[in-house]
């Protein structure tokens, strides 16, 4: 969706063609590996996050490519697809990073709309690995099997309203078994708030289901989401800087279920920003893992939508989880208490707070 942004501005800028270039498309033969390059010279730290390593990913294939969601399936083991309908599987083992599969979600299937393949979001349920997608053209989330067989399909009456441009975007799975959703946006492009949802259940299953916004500081957008050990959500966060070519400054934001208000804006605290000329691109998916408590490690991956000057990048980073807290969270520190669950909401949902009644 991103590609729109920069087609738009070549019709503003009113650039001569050629002057920004898509690469082209590659043949259709699906023999091409892929070549891995280990990135150096960068800092070793970024905020509060330690930088890990960082990848370079390229290939001719024709399964290669922009990537948009991410997870992970097991430990050092994750899951990305694209907003073209494939798939790539990679392992990452201390400084190595290797590739397990490249394939199309849907095999055997000829050509299809790519609002039926845009996949934006993802989330793996743990231990079952049970996987769900979040399509933006089309507004629907799935839910399909660990590999990937497809169980059931749903376009939730929560997210009709959605423009098909400005679809589900982020999708993370709560420890209590509900779902947040965000979605890219209604009104223009850069800031402002965007729709949100949290599913009582499996969307799937059709639950009940509680509407909000979402608020990005500085006009950034969100582009992922995942679950920290206390219950906090790690947000991955994109905004573009303008320019010839357009580069990306990308943040990290932590924000706590437990503020959501039914009907009013969720949002939390940016840890950090980075963009050129550290090893940035427009960073789509993020995984966090954890042995149950931090340190944590988050991996990001960049969509290169198919565009000669942009890259897929792998970067894994550590964060010790350090603040901040909400207040609800700091009493259960200080009390010693694992995050229990949240209070219920006028919509019986759990973890989301009714809006307060006018006195």
């Amino acid at each position: 969706m991103i590609r729109r942004l920069f087609l738009l501005a070549l019709v503003v800028a009113g650039l001569a063609p050629g002057t920004y270039v898509r690469t082209q498309v590659a043949p259709a033969g699906l023999d091409a590996g892929v070549t891995i390059t280990r990135l150096e010279r960068f800092p070793s730290q970024m905020g509060p996050f330690s930088v890990l390593g960082a990848w370079q990913l390229e290939s001719e294939n024709a399964l290669f490519g922009s990537y948009s969601a991410l997870g992970a399936s097991a430990p050092g083991r994750y899951l990305s697809l694209s907003d073209k309908g494939t798939v790539l599987r990679f392992g990452i083992t201390g400084d190595t990073l290797d590739i397990v599969e490249l394939t199309r979600l849907n095999p055997g299937k000829g050509f299809v709309d790519k609002h039926d393949v845009d996949v934006e979001a993802l989330t793996i349920e743990p231990g079952a690995g049970t996987v769900w997608l979040a399509y933006e053209g089309r507004n629907v989330i799935e839910r399909r099997s660990p590999d990937l067989a497809l169980i059931q399909r749903v376009r939730p009456e929560a997210m009709a309203d959605w423009r098909s441009n400005s679809g589900p975007e982020a999708m993370a799975r709560m420890p209590d078994g509900s779902f947040i959703v965000i979605g890219e946006g209604k009104k223009g492009w850069v800031g402002g708030r965007l729709p949100a949802v949290r599913f009582a259940g499996d969307p799937v299953a059709s639950p009940a289901s509680a509407g909000f916004a979402f608020g990005a500081p500085s006009d950034f957008r969100p582009t992922d989401m995942a679950l920290l050990p206390d219950g906090r959500v790690l947000f991955l966060l994109r905004r573009i800087e303008w320019g010839l070519p357009p580069r990306f400054e990308i943040g990290l934001m932590v924000a706590d279920p437990a503020d959501i208000v039914e009907g009013e804006t969720w949002t939390g605290t940016l840890l950090t920003t980075f963009s050129h000329p550290f090893p940035t691109d427009n960073y789509e998916g993020l995984s966090v893992e954890s042995d149950g408590d931090y340190p944590v490690t988050a991996t990001l991956i960049s969509d290169d939508n198919g565009i000669s000057y942009q890259r897929t990048l792998v970067l894994q980073l550590q964060w010790d989880g350090r603040g901040p807290f909400s207040e609800r969270r700091k009493q259960q520190k200080a009390r010693g208490l694992p995050s229990a669950p949240l209070p219920t909401g006028k919509t019986g949902l759990p973890g989301l707070r009714p809006r307060s009644s006018p006195s």
